[in-house]
């Protein structure tokens, strides 16, 4: 063990432990933040997170001079202490929404280009997926996804999609970056994101994101059903339960 040590890289070695400290917290760190959790001067700390920024393992918002995972970081997998806390936060609020509704209500997070489901609430107790539902699917074909994008950095959006091919899963799926972007523009506008059979043929769905402090996107939630879901008459009821239960959800969390 002492002549293993001897190959101790200390700029790797504080790399490390800057992205141990970002994947442990929910919510984006300032470079100060990071700075005292890790006991690494500023400037050292300011130079690695400017490479890691450079890799792709972490993402630095430039509005708010703030850090979180990148993309790449997620490859080694999911952020499951996350899911799980925020599922079991979400509970209750989750069975209400699907007992009025009747409809299958998801949570999910958003991990690079893909979303992970956390959860899936429904009325069917024959459904065997039940709590202890999880996923994973394109974010810019289905509702979570594009709402989860929507409330996220352009740059983040740009990074995250540099060298995406954007895969058709049925003939309403979003083809390009492009048109991603006009979609994504359109869902800040009104709040929510819909789903138009574009993951799956005949699938539908409503998507709101769950927001933290600075408006940015750490979860979503949708619910999901036939081609009745988008009924004039009843599909703002659903849009505004969606809402309410975001609010709600945020608050529980965010202000831990």
């Amino acid at each position: 063990m002492a002549d293993d040590l001897k190959y101790i890289n200390k700029s790797l070695e504080k790399s490390f432990k800057i992205l141990e400290i970002l994947s442990k917290s929910l919510f984006p760190l300032k470079a100060a933040n990071i700075s005292r959790k890790a006991s690494i001067s500023r400037t050292t700390t300011f130079r690695l997170l400017s490479v890691l920024s450079h890799l792709g393992y972490i993402h630095k918002n430039n509005n708010t001079n703030t850090y979180i995972m990148g993309h790449k970081a997620f490859q080694f997998g999911e952020t499951s202490d996350y899911l799980q806390s925020i599922s079991e936060t979400s509970k209750e609020i989750l069975e209400e929404i699907s007992s009025k509704t009747n409809l299958i209500t998801y949570l999910a997070m958003l991990e690079g280009s893909q979303i992970v489901h956390s959860d899936k609430i429904s009325n069917n107790t024959n459904d065997a997926s039940h709590r202890t539902f999880r996923m994973r699917l394109d974010a810019h074909c289905c509702a979570l996804g594009k709402v989860m994008l929507a409330y996220r950095p352009e740059n983040e959006i740009a990074s995250v999609y540099k060298r995406y091919n954007f895969y058709p899963h049925t003939n309403n799926t979003l083809a390009n970056l492009n048109d991603l972007k006009k979609h994504l523009s359109k869902i800040r506008a009104q709040g929510y994101a819909l789903n138009h059979g574009e993951a799956f043929d005949n699938v539908y769905g409503i998507g709101v994101a769950i927001l933290d402090k600075d408006k940015r996107s750490f979860a979503g939630i949708s619910l999901s059903g036939s081609k009745n879901i988008m009924n004039p008459k009843t599909m703002m009821e659903f849009v505004s339960l969606l809402q309410n239960a975001s609010i709600k959800i945020s608050k529980l969390i965010v202000d831990k």
